[in-house]
């Protein structure tokens, strides 16, 4: 087992310990980091028990990152930002919580809405504050949210409504 990477892990552990905001990843993934690892114990001359040793102690190491991270991230979320420097999991996840982050309250703003007519019959919809809504037939209206019913006018499904 190759000393650098259990080293680069406890300084990248060390650096998000340190520091309030998200630490720059040296692997983009957690994925990559258990293949180097996996890579690394199958071509290492340790002995076996030692071997286990240094597997417990990376995944350790891992974990906590993990959960410093993951506490980094969603303190960023709970006050409005996007956190920066994360890894492609880390994405995978922000992405999710970034919605439902931006969902409005019920009877968000009025000026966020239009009204539209449907001008041929379309299965229900769930809208970008995650209400489903439908299904409709043709000449039924609608108050939608502005970007659900700009994107279903360029798809010919609506008009606005005038009013």
């Amino acid at each position: 087992m190759e000393k650098s990477l259990i080293e680069k892990l406890r300084f990248w552990l060390s650096a998000e310990i340190n520091s309030r905001v998200l630490s720059d990843p040296p692997w983009d993934s957690y994925l990559k980091i258990t293949e180097q690892l996996a890579r690394e114990f199958r071509t290492s001359p340790l002995p076996q028990k030692l071997q286990e040793v240094v597997k417990k102690e990376a995944a350790s190491i891992l974990l906590t990152l993990m959960k410093v991270r993951l506490g980094k991230i969603l303190w960023e979320l709970s006050r409005g930002h996007t956190p920066q420097n994360v890894t492609l999991e880390e994405e995978r996840l922000i992405s999710s919580l970034v919605k439902i982050y931006k969902i409005e309250p019920y009877g968000a703003k009025t000026q966020d809405y239009v009204v539209v007519q449907f001008l041929v019959p379309h299965p229900a919809v769930v809208t970008e504050d995650f209400v489903q809504i439908g299904p409709f037939n043709r000449g039924d209206l609608a108050k939608l949210p502005q970007i659900d019913a700009k994107e279903l006018e360029m798809r010919g499904v609506v008009r606005k409504f005038p009013g």
